[in-house]
């Protein structure tokens, strides 16, 4: 007799979507019965941060062409439902605008000019793609085969925990009381608020005790923006992406307009509504993430990925010891920072060099192929002090850091050059693979994708992880590939312009005066008054780390000992540090026959006694202990253990909770 298999999947936003989707199509594929609880209190599909009723105004930073929750076809062996095949967010949009595919639920006009408006390389609201994943959700709900059914829960899953009687294994409780019996029990948890910091508790405490406004870290769209007062000074704390949807609320969201400047092409021109703020932001680096550059694709075409590859990678990795990201990796990914930034300077600035470039070039690639020079970098800023003029040669520090130890006599003249460097900024991504900079971030970008794959299918050593990886190389590529569309930045230059932003300088701190009953910010690296505010907003979400989550889910499987956060080992060997992700062993699934064709791996949650519970699965951004990169959407038809390793990975669990016991009997 076939035993139906019984899962929860915790999490209906698109890793939880994408679980869902694998599940019904390997159940079609083999006629094991499932019944799938899906849990969450936001809608499935869009999930809380993809939710569709929120600003327009809130762009996605990935292009229309990017984003995916279904494999492309042939990148799984199994397909999905007939009407899902292949449709990837870009796909979907063409099939909506002409008239192919009617959405879920009827689209807003702004909605439907937006979708009508992009192109492929177009940023979508983050409403629209919400849109997508409701229909994906819809469309699968519709198509299910007979051997699946779904049960769709709009709740918060409070507790789990082993059961000590019955067939199935696993009770996972619901806010209100009801108990899901289970067979196995998928995380798909995604974004989770977070205990603040020290340092935001005592903000949390100043502006109580003194009458002030605080806003921790939080997704924007749940913000209420109409709150913050006209005219008034207010303090923002983070320049990345979150700081862009602040901006926009604060200036376009309450009337105001850009309109093209009459004597620059790449510039606009802001014109006040009159109820703006005055913005006064900071962040350790002193200025915004750079914008993506204007491309084709998502990848910049002549991008030359020479060194830093899956196979070099591996070739390092057969001598069987841990790798080192600083020691190993980095100086890969660096050569092939180097290769690309100079060979669109040799093609497109001659004049850049003391000599003949195709020269440089060839001395260039005879340092950077020499297997036997443990030098190579000193030799090559020998080569370039002695060819390449001053001012065009690449300064690898000043990417992310522009003004890092140089001084301002106030805060006019740092706004005056911080909008100098948005300005090139703005130049650099406009020229798309013609700018010598944005190539050198473009082949950062690439190392990202590649780097995923290692890390998730080879691995580094712990203390690599903790002190090269994630203090040093994340937010140096953070703050360079993971920026805004360049619309963003020509909008920041035009508010600055405007005198609506203003900028504190790099390295900011932000305190409570107890004394004067206000929050004040400087810069030690601006000359000028400290800013005085009786506002401060954190433009950031909620930090991603299950050690401080305040997830009453994981803090009861916690106490249970069903799961762990993971210690990794630091340099001195004598204190771990808890990582941001849980503790998991990575496996292949159960009745996974040609590791080729199954790419990806099942992560199964270790708890208090060293071992892997076997139907515990893990997905998305509590894998950060293992897996880097974990907030990226899964690419449309990329290979599955690059591009688009979170649907790997749900494909796996998908074929391990099948291959269950319970789905053989």
């Amino acid at each position: 007799m076939v035993i139906q298999q019984r899962v929860v999947v915790v999490g209906a936003g698109p890793r939880g979507l994408s679980v869902v989707e694998r599940l019904a199509a390997h159940s079609a594929h083999s006629g094991a019965r499932v019944h799938i609880d899906l849990v969450d209190p936001f809608p499935p599909g869009p999930g809380h941060v993809w939710r569709t009723d929120q600003s327009e105004l809130f762009l996605m930073n990935t292009p229309s062409l990017f984003p995916t929750v279904l494999p492309g076809q042939g990148v799984l062996d199994v397909p999905s439902p007939a009407p899902l095949r292949g449709m990837s967010f870009e796909r979907w949009r063409r099939g909506v605008v002409d008239g192919r595919i009617t959405p879920a639920t009827p689209l807003t006009p702004e909605q439907s000019a937006a979708l009508e408006g992009l192109t492929p390389q177009g940023f979508p609201p983050r409403a629209v793609y919400g849109r997508y994943l409701e229909w994906v959700f819809a469309t699968l709900r519709q198509n299910l085969p007979a051997s699946t059914e779904l049960t769709v829960h709009r709740g918060e899953a409070v507790d789990a925990w082993v059961r000590t009687d019955g067939r199935h294994r696993y009770a996972v409780e619901l806010a209100g009381g009801l108990v899901l019996p289970a067979d196995a029990v998928v995380l798909a948890l995604g974004h989770l608020d977070a205990h603040l910091r020290p340092s935001q508790k005592d903000r949390v405490d100043g502006a109580a005790e003194h009458g002030l406004t605080y806003w921790p870290p939080t997704v924007p769209a749940d913000a209420f923006w109409s709150e913050v007062p006209a005219g008034e000074t207010v303090l923002v704390r983070g320049m990345g992406l979150n700081f862009c949807d602040a901006l926009a609320q604060l200036t376009e969201g309450r009337g105001g307009t850009f309109s093209p400047a009459p004597d620059n092409p790449e510039r606009l021109v802001y014109h006040p509504c009159g109820r703006e703020p005055v913005i006064v932001a900071g962040s350790r680096r002193g200025t915004p993430y750079r914008a993506k550059p204007a491309l084709a694709g998502y990848y910049a075409s002549s991008l030359d990925t020479r060194f830093f590859t899956l196979d070099a990678a591996r070739e390092l990795a057969e001598a069987g010891t841990p790798l080192s990201f600083e020691r190993q990796l980095w100086p890969l990914i660096r050569k092939d920072v180097n290769w690309n930034y100079y060979a669109v300077l040799a093609r497109t600035t001659p004049a850049a060099f003391t000599v003949d470039p195709r020269e440089f070039l060839r001395r260039l690639d005879a340092i950077l192929t020499d297997p036997h020079e443990p030098n190579w970098s000193r030799r090559i800023d020998a080569l370039i002090s002695e060819s390449v003029v001053p001012g065009q040669q690449l300064q690898q520090a000043r990417l992310a850091r522009p003004f890092a130890d140089v001084s301002f006599a106030s805060h006019d003249e740092y706004a005056a050059a911080v909008v100098h460097h948005l300005d090139r900024d703005v130049h650099g991504s406009l020229r798309g693979e013609d700018d010598p900079t944005k190539m050198a971030i473009a082949s950062l970008n690439a190392a990202r994708t590649v780097l995923k794959c290692v890390l998730a299918e080879i691995g580094i050593s712990d203390s690599s992880w903790v002190h090269e990886l994630r203090r040093k190389f994340e937010p140096l590529v953070e703050g360079l590939a993971s920026g805004p569309p360049v619309l963003r930045i020509q909008q920041l230059a035009a508010l600055t312009r405007a005198g609506v932003v203003r900028f504190l300088g790099p390295e900011p701190r932000f305190v409570v005066d107890r004394t004067q009953g206000c929050f004040v910010a400087a810069s030690p690296w601006v000359e000028a008054a400290p800013v005085r505010s009786r506002w401060l907003i954190e433009a950031m979400s909620p930090t991603n780390d299950v050690h401080r989550n305040i997830s009453p889910l994981l803090t009861h499987m916690h106490e249970r000992g069903l799961v762990r956060a993971k210690l990794m080992e630091t340099r001195d060997g004598a204190t771990p540090e808890t990582s941001t992700g849980l503790d998991v062993r990575a496996e292949r699934a159960r009745g996974t026959q040609d590791d080729a064709a199954a790419p990806g791996f099942v992560y199964r949650a270790v708890g208090a006694k060293d071992t892997a519970e076997p139907g515990i699965y893990v997905i998305g951004l509590q894998l950060s202990s293992v897996q880097w990169g974990v907030a990226i959407a899964a690419e449309a038809e990329a290979p599955a253990h690059l591009g688009a390793r979170t649907l790997a990975d749900a494909d796996q669990i998908a074929r391990d909770v099948l291959a269950g016991p319970a789905a053989r009997d």
